[in-house]
């Protein structure tokens, strides 16, 4: 093959992403992909990111607490 195509169990470069996005959509596979994605970020990124949670990380909690207060309650 002249060009490199992407066979099956050869690593291509959508591969990656794909990994990120194929995992359940649920609490712990959220939590698994965030994970990821923070063992891939550089320390300075890392940092600010923490710098920008400490800052307004308080106002979202609050803002999704009351509107949780406002929200219908779903029959289970």
């Amino acid at each position: 093959m002249g060009l490199r195509q992407a066979l099956p169990g050869r690593m291509s470069g959508m591969a990656m992403p794909f990994r990120l996005l194929s995992r359940r959509a649920g609490p712990l596979g959220l939590a698994l992909t965030a994970y990821d994605i923070w063992r891939r970020l550089p320390p300075k990124q890392r940092r600010q990111i923490l710098e920008a949670t400490r800052k307004h990380g308080p106002r979202v909690a609050a803002r999704v607490m009351n509107g949780a207060k406002r929200a219908p309650r779903r029959p289970r």
